[in-house]
């Protein structure tokens, strides 16, 4: 089986979580971390397509991408 490639480089996002924590962060977690936010970040993206496609448009602007996040986070919160 092929290795996955992450989009997400880890360095920076260790940086981020150890700066978030204040503690070191294991390999395993950014390449966790990795795979969550290219998760999220496609769904994200899929909901902004729908926004500007309801829209009658072929661009996706930041408003859709915004409009799609805060849709994403009130789910998540519910679903907690």
């Amino acid at each position: 089986m092929a290795k996955r490639q992450n989009i997400l480089p880890f360095a920076p996002l260790g940086k981020l979580i150890q700066d978030a924590s204040g503690k070191r962060v294991s390999k395993d977690a950014k390449e966790t971390s990795a795979r969550i936010l290219e998760e999220l970040t496609a769904k994200i993206i899929h909901k902004a397509n729908l926004l500007a496609e309801n829209a009658g448009r072929k661009t996706i602007k930041d408003k859709d991408i915004y409009l799609a996040y805060q849709q994403l986070k009130g789910d998540l919160w519910w679903n907690q």
